[in-house]
């Protein structure tokens, strides 16, 4: 023990004591005792205790550098030599698998006013930042038991089976601005009618003229949210539960913004999706084979053409498409009277130019007639007469907005919700509003019986 260690533990230990005087003090003072002492009691208890949490944390930092010093020595080496020690130095977060619990400081700085648990966040956030801008490169009435191996020991917990849900494909692809800081609706206006030009029949003949008709596109601000009450002793003994229980709430929230990107009501609270916008561009397929498929993309009543005559005013071409896996697995089993693919795979020939993809891939997953094609399996494949198609969307992306907040989803937010139940909720919650409306022609929609 080197004399800083020695003068650390000695500040240490009297904190210690003068803690067990003051609540000794504390403990004795008679009920009747008058409001001013009472609180001189309370204060000099409190700056005791927060003395003893300040004066624990510089010691065992001191102890970690002492430990660090002792693993990292140099290597004595002959005359003449030179190795290698290959020791990197890499500051580590201090919310690490195994180690501290992040909910544990967050649910004890939050509700217990833990002046030290409040510190380990604000070091915690620190960190972050700077991680980030160094790579410039993603924050259930739970109990013990329904977690399972999840509580320590933490065995293979990197293995943990996620429940089933699905990303944001649509919602990533599509034009994004920052949601305003106040207000719960957004109104974009819209020219629905112009002025005109014309030829001057001769001169001084008066010339063309008409009055523009503007129509207000109210877009509504949509919340999602969700919470799980967690109970105390999760948070508190289940080390490593955090991770998992965040990791899927912000995946909830993720999936279901994306699905009502694409197939929100636009009543209820929910946004309008683009399935649901009225004038959008339209195709059908009645049956399915490559060429009425095709004729709905890309033929003389396809959406391609539909949207893209509206190039010129919309500032974009339609430039994504949009369907469901089982849809791009339909397109590329296509086969041609030969019984040869119509598409390339994995960039292997194709013999009659459709498009090229990739089999097993998801998200972004190859090109059709120039547009980059994506699969989200937040299409839904109930629609129809007979509830069982699927429909493929194709968009000029720039036509289509999405506001969010930089900072959404809103993770970590406790409530107290049954204290006599040990209970606490976690809370995950966002902001946003969306438009397909604002040039409803520039999206398409190809529905029809053939996508079963």
């Amino acid at each position: 023990m080197d004399e800083k260690e020695k003068g650390l533990v000695e500040a240490f230990n009297s904190a210690c004591d003068e803690v067990e005087k003051l609540s000794a003090e504390w403990d004795a003072l008679p009920d009747d005792a008058d409001t001013d002492t009472v609180t001189a009691a309370k204060s000099a208890l409190d700056e005791a205790v927060e003395l003893a949490e300040t004066t624990e944390a510089a010691l065992e930092t001191h102890r970690s550098v002492v430990r660090a010093r002792e693993k990292f020595k140099k290597q004595p080496l002959p005359d003449g030599d030179h190795v290698n020690l290959g020791i990197k130095v890499d500051e580590p977060d201090m919310y690490e698998k195994g180690g501290r619990s992040f909910l544990a400081d967050l649910y004890a700085a939050q509700l217990r006013n833990d002046p030290m648990a409040s510190e380990r966040i604000s070091m915690h956030q620190h960190f972050e930042m700077e991680r980030i801008e160094k790579t410039k490169g993603e924050q259930f009435a739970v109990a013990t038991g329904t977690l399972g191996g999840i509580i320590p020991p933490q065995y293979l917990v990197d293995l943990y089976a996620k429940a089933q849900r699905f990303g944001r494909v649509f919602a990533d692809q599509v034009r994004h601005e920052d949601l305003p800081d106040v207000g719960m609706s957004l109104i974009v206006p819209r020219l629905t009618a112009g002025l005109s030009a014309g030829i001057q029949a001769s001169e001084s003949a008066t010339v063309s003229t008409a009055d523009p008709t503007e129509t207000d596109l109210t877009v509504n601000v949509r919340t999602v949210a969700g919470y799980s009450p967690v109970s105390r002793q999760t948070l508190e003994r289940a080390a490593y539960s955090d991770t998992i229980l965040m990791e899927d709430l912000v995946a909830r929230y993720q999936a279901t913004l994306d699905t009502q990107l694409i197939n929100g009501s636009g009543s209820s609270g929910q946004h309008l999706g683009v399935l649901n916008t009225s004038s959008v561009s339209t195709a059908t397929v009645s049956s399915w084979s490559a060429a009425n498929a095709w004729a709905a993309i890309a033929g003389e009543s396809g959406v391609l053409a539909s949207i893209n005559q509206w190039a010129a005013t919309v500032g974009a071409v339609a430039d994504k498409i949009f369907m469901h896996p089982r849809r791009w697995g339909a397109f590329l089993g296509l086969l041609d009277s030969s019984n040869r693919p119509l598409f390339g795979i994995g960039g292997f020939d194709n013999y009659a130019p459709i498009g090229e993809g990739e089999a097993s891939a998801y998200g972004r997953v190859g090109s059709m007639l120039g547009c980059q094609v994506y699969t989200d399996a937040n299409i839904p494949t109930n629609l129809g007469t007979n509830t069982n198609t699927d429909n493929i969307i194709v968009v000029a992306s720039q036509a289509v907005i999405l506001w969010e907040r930089a900072d959404d989803p809103v993770t970590l937010a406790f409530e107290q919700q049954a204290g006599t139940s040990l209970q606490v909720q976690l809370v995950c919650y966002g902001y946003s509003a969306f438009t397909a409306g604002r040039y409803p022609a520039a999206s398409g929609v190809i529905s029809g019986a053939g996508l079963t």
